[in-house]
């Protein structure tokens, strides 16, 4: 069996729901009906029948008649006013049959006709036997009873009766029109049902089918839902979870781009490593074998020992930046983060690299005049700066010099030397390279100074440039960027 949407569901409930209130409210109506109606009749004749009464003990006798008369006519209502034994009748209602028992009749008894005929046979009537000489009244009518004195203590009574031949007539008409009033209200529901059930499903269907694109994951798909109900909430609720998925996505695409990348670093860095080691461990080897078979000038231990020492020191240095290389692979972000006062940090660094400038009769010129405080890692940017100082002083000229200095929220390091070529800078942070003019290692490079550089400087979120200048080299490290200026 086929189920049904959710359109056809709320529209049949609905109707289904209205359809019973319908039913319902109508067979109330009718049933209610008299309940509620002789209730609010009898009201009225208590409400009449207490004015009336305050009116009469409120004046003589005399006027007794004139009020119960004007009562009469104006509350369309029956009254039987009996004063000092006298019975007097006003009617003001044809359905109510008051007679006068001709029987009961005596000396002291005046009959008035106000404008009616009062029924002497009452053979026919359909009535009630009260207890009262004078008075029978139908089954379709209230009776009030009320004894009192008039203003001048004259006794006196009264009976009101009021007709309830109207509820009859009103029940009647009622029952009559239910069939049409129950059909044209059923009719009308199901437009209205409709017309309910479309305005509440559609923002629902426009979910669904949004969702629809969502799973397949398209970039523009939205729930552009304007109901201003929990309807719309859902629906903003929706979109902002998309965009976070989406969000996710790019992310974790992102993130393993990164990983891909770094994983295709660290397998270049150890075959470049393992490449770099096997050239001095061969030299070192071929050395130590020739020395042992004392062949040729490798007889002269003197002199080639020395050497071998050498190579050793080298390598061990080498290994040594090596291992430093995969600790900063290795911690994934890690940071120990500080405030660092640079001032404080480059004169604990630079002291070494005097002496060996002096050597070369290099020039140091350091401005620490516009000097920042950073929070970044100490240890980690001090190895940074460490070895694009000793670059500079490595490569920088004999007798030229090296400007140290600090300019728009910037640590410049500029030195005297031939400029590297742009294809030689377009891999000078790959490990273990080295441009063509240093590849008798003369200056003790060995390609992960500037590697080693870079990799920091990533991890600490700071931006960096390397680039050619009219008389040297430049490198720029920027602390704007990031937030990193305390």
């Amino acid at each position: 069996m086929k189920k049904m949407k959710l359109f056809q569901k709320t529209y049949l409930f609905t109707v289904g729901l209205m359809a019973i209130i319908i039913i319902i409210s109508h067979t109330l109506l009718y049933m209610l009906l008299p309940s509620f109606y002789t209730n609010k009749k009898q009201q009225d004749l208590d409400n009449i029948s207490y004015q009336l009464t305050e009116q009469l003990q409120n004046n003589n006798s005399n006027k007794s008649d004139e009020i119960a008369k004007k009562f009469a006519d104006m509350h369309n209502i029956n009254i039987l006013l009996s004063v000092n034994g006298k019975n007097k009748v006003y009617e003001g209602i044809k359905s109510c049959d008051i007679y006068i028992n001709p029987d009961a009749l005596d000396e002291q008894s005046l009959v008035i006709d106000n404008k009616t005929d009062f029924i002497e046979d009452n053979k026919k009537s359909n009535s009630t036997e009260v207890k009262n000489d004078f008075l029978k009244i139908s089954d379709s009518s209230l009776l009030y009873t009320k004894k009192l004195k008039t203003k001048d203590n004259v006794d006196a009574s009264i009976k009101v009766a009021m007709d309830l031949q109207y509820l009859q007539e009103a029940r009647s008409v009622v029952f009559m029109i239910l069939p049409y009033s129950i059909g044209i209200s059923l009719i009308i529901s199901l437009f209205a049902s409709y017309i309910y059930t479309k305005k509440i499903t559609k923002p629902i269907k426009q979910i669904c089918d949004v969702t629809k694109e969502m799973q397949v994951l398209k970039e523009d798909a939205y729930c552009d839902i304007n109901t201003g109900d929990e309807i719309e909430l859902l629906a903003t609720n929706i979109n902002s979870l998309y965009k976070n998925l989406l969000d996710t996505i790019d992310s974790l695409k992102e993130e393993i781009e990164n990983v891909s990348k770094s994983e295709k670093s660290k397998v270049d860095f150890l075959r470049s490593a393992s490449h770099e080691l096997k050239t001095p461990l061969m030299s070192i080897h071929i050395m130590l074998e020739n020395m042992i078979l004392n062949i040729g000038k490798y007889k002269n231990h003197d002199v080639y020992l020395p050497k071998c020492q050498e190579a050793v020191v080298n390598l061990s240095s080498m290994v040594q930046e090596i291992l430093d290389t995969s600790r900063l692979n290795s911690l994934n972000g890690e940071k120990e983060l500080k405030e660092v006062d640079l001032k404080i940090l480059i004169e604990s660094i630079i002291e070494p690299y005097k002496i060996i400038a002096k050597s070369k009769k290099i020039n140091m010129n350091i401005d620490y005049s516009n000097s920042l405080n950073i929070n970044t890692d100490k240890s980690m940017l001090k190895k940074a700066l460490s070895n694009i100082i000793s670059n500079a002083v490595n490569y920088t000229d004999n007798g030229k010099n090296i400007n140290i200095y600090f300019e728009k929220n910037s640590l410049i390091i500029e030195n005297e030397c031939k400029p590297i070529e742009q294809n030689h800078l377009d891999h000078i942070f790959e490990a273990f390279y080295r441009a063509e003019f240093d590849r008798n290692k003369n200056t003790g490079g060995n390609g992960l100074g500037l590697y080693i550089v870079q990799q920091i400087l990533k991890t600490l979120n700071i931006s960096h440039s390397f680039e050619s200048v009219q008389n040297g080299m430049k490198f720029t490290i920027n602390f704007e960027e990031n937030n990193l200026i305390c």
